[in-house]
Parts: structure tokens; C-alpha cells; sequence
């Protein structure tokens, strides 16, 4: 029996994309907020896991395509992503570390923090969040 090259390598290449699409939305489901590609290829690459900047940009890109994951535009910051299926809720920008939080519940009287976009993100100094 021959097995075909090209049909062995497009399997493997594409199991290959499915493993780092889940690693990609495992990741994103156990942050605590949604995360930008940067940020995300950083915590892939402290775990051991092998993956390049490109490759995330791609999962992530894929993972929006296919409705598992959705962007989220933190006003000043940049686009963040995080898995679709979370209940409703807003986001906490950090003013010193840059990092975004996930807030549920009402965030209206949050203390020392201010409205920063129309969708509600809220920003400020992360003190015990």
C-alpha cells in the first residue's frame, strides 16, 4: 500500500492547526480577561508551548471566522479577544499595567474608576481585582 505525500502532509498539517486552535481557546478561556495576540503568544511561550506570533494571529483569526471567539476593541489599547460563549459583562482597562479584566455584575459605582468606551469598558488603577 503507498501512501500518498501530499494527502499525509495536508492531514498532519491540518491536525497540527486544530491542536494550536485549541491550545489557542484553552488559553483565552482560563484568562481573566480578554487578551490581545501579543499577550496571549507571551503566556503560550512561558507555558512551553511552541508557537509563533503569526500563528496566533492566525488562530485567533480563524476562531473569530468560526464565531469561537470574539474581539474585543478596548479603546486606546488595541483589539483583545476572548471566548464568545461568556455571559454578558464589561472590562476593566488598568491604567499603569495595560492589562483588561473581566467585570460581571454592575460596574456602575465601581470606586475610582471612569467610563473609557461606549461599550462600557471601565478603566483605572488595578487594585485586587
Amino acid at each position: 500500500m503507498r501512501i500518498d505525500y501530499h494527502l499525509f502532509m495536508q492531514r498532519a498539517k491540518q491536525q497540527q492547526r486544530a491542536k494550536q486552535q485549541l491550545t489557542v481557546l484553552r488559553a483565552l478561556s482560563e484568562a481573566d480577561g480578554p487578551l490581545s495576540a501579543r499577550e496571549l503568544w507571551s503566556r503560550l511561550s512561558g507555558s512551553g508551548e511552541s508557537v509563533g506570533l503569526a500563528t496566533v494571529y492566525r488562530a485567533l483569526q480563524r476562531g473569530v471566522d468560526e464565531g469561537t471567539l470574539e474581539p474585543v476593541e478596548v479603546l486606546g489599547s488595541g483589539v483583545r479577544y476572548e471566548p464568545k460563549d461568556r455571559e454578558h459583562h464589561h472590562h476593566f482597562l488598568c491604567s499603569i499595567c495595560d492589562h483588561a479584566f473581566d467585570l460581571f455584575g454592575c460596574v456602575e459605582g465601581l470606586e475610582g474608576s471612569r467610563r473609557v468606551s461606549d461599550d462600557g469598558t471601565r478603566g483605572g488603577v488595578a487594585r485586587n481585582l
